[in-house]
Formats: structure tokens, C-alpha cells, sequence
């Protein structure tokens, strides 16, 4: 039959303060079955031993998630189905290892297949920018032309007006002979 223990009490038969056994079941939930209200809570005799495991790891330097690892491949987890408490009695640490290992290969499958997809797409607008760099050659070009055509119909023009600005200086005489005045 389950025996069931009151904070005091599992402090008293683990010689560990009440504070520390407070802080261990609220830092480690899920290794703890428990029944009642938050008044009346009491927590299953099995609680020592876990207690006690984790009062030890942290003497021996062990920090929170190595302590949280080592009681998950030490202990069942309480799995909480409402308001029943239950002890998940189906899996074993090896299972939680092939499980957990499963879901690594998944989410590396996944990154992955993001990642071929980002690749994919760097590629794309690499091409894209390639096409973009010649379309802009190919303006520029077409503008630098514009420019040297618009320079030399304007000398062509300023040589033309040059012309007849001295046309206009020459004598009737000259002009209808070809000679200048001097």
C-alpha cells in the first residue's frame, strides 16, 4: 500500500530541510506524485529516494540540467492525465534516448530541407541580380552614347553658329567673293 508524505515528513526521513525539499519538487515536478490540495498536499513515499538522489548529485557538483538528465534516465516520470496522477511505467530510459534521438533526426531532416530550400533560392537571386547587372550594362552603354551623340551635335551646332557669326562680320563684297575685310 502507497504511503503518502507531507513536506515535513519527507524532510524528516530524508534529513533534508523542509526549503530544500520544497525547492528539489518545484524544480523537479515531474519525478513527484502527489495528491491533495496545496494545503493538504502529501507526495508518495517514492519521493525519498528521489529526494535523497537529488540532494546527492548536487553534492557531488552536479548544476540543474545534469541533475534533471541523470533522474530522467533513473526514474519514471509522473505523467499528469488530468486529475489522476500516474506513473508512466511504459518507457524505459533507453526508449527516451531512441525517442529523443528520432526527434534530432527529424528536426535535422527539416533544417535540412530548409536549408536546401534557402540555397535554392540564394541561387535564384544570384541569377536574378547576374540579369539585373546586364540589363543596367546595357542601359548605361545606351546612355553614354546618348551623351557622346548629344556632345557632338552640340559642337556640330556651335560650329554652325560660330560660322555664321563670322559670316555676318564679312562684307557684301566679300561675302559675294569670298574675301574678308580687313
Amino acid at each position: 500500500m502507497k504511503k503518502w508524505l507531507t513536506i515535513i515528513e519527507l524532510s524528516e526521513k530524508t534529513n533534508i530541510a523542509e526549503s530544500t525539499v520544497r525547492r528539489y519538487i518545484q524544480k523537479f515536478p515531474d519525478f513527484f506524485i502527489s495528491k491533495g490540495g496545496s494545503r493538504s498536499k502529501r507526495y508518495e513515499d517514492t519521493a525519498i529516494k528521489i529526494l535523497v538522489r537529488i540532494k546527492n548529485l548536487f553534492d557531488s557538483g552536479y548544476e540543474s540540467d545534469m541533475v534533471d538528465s541523470t533522474l530522467r534516465s533513473e526514474f519514471a516520470m509522473v505523467v499528469d492525465g488530468g486529475n489522476k496522477e500516474d506513473r508512466e511505467s511504459t518507457s524505459t530510459p533507453r526508449q527516451d534516448t531512441a525517442r529523443d534521438i528520432l526527434e534530432i533526426k527529424h528536426a535535422l531532416k527539416e533544417q535540412a530541407e530548409a536549408l536546401k530550400q534557402q540555397q535554392e533560392f540564394n541561387k535564384l537571386l544570384v541569377e536574378k541580380l547576374k540579369e539585373k547587372e546586364e540589363r543596367d550594362k546595357e542601359y548605361y552603354k545606351r546612355f553614354d552614347e546618348t551623351i557622346r551623340r548629344v556632345r557632338e551635335e552640340k559642337q556640330a551646332i556651335l560650329q554652325i553658329a560660330v560660322a555664321q557669326e563670322q559670316e555676318k562680320k564679312k562684307g557684301f563684297l566679300a561675302r559675294l567673293f569670298g574675301k574678308q575685310n580687313s
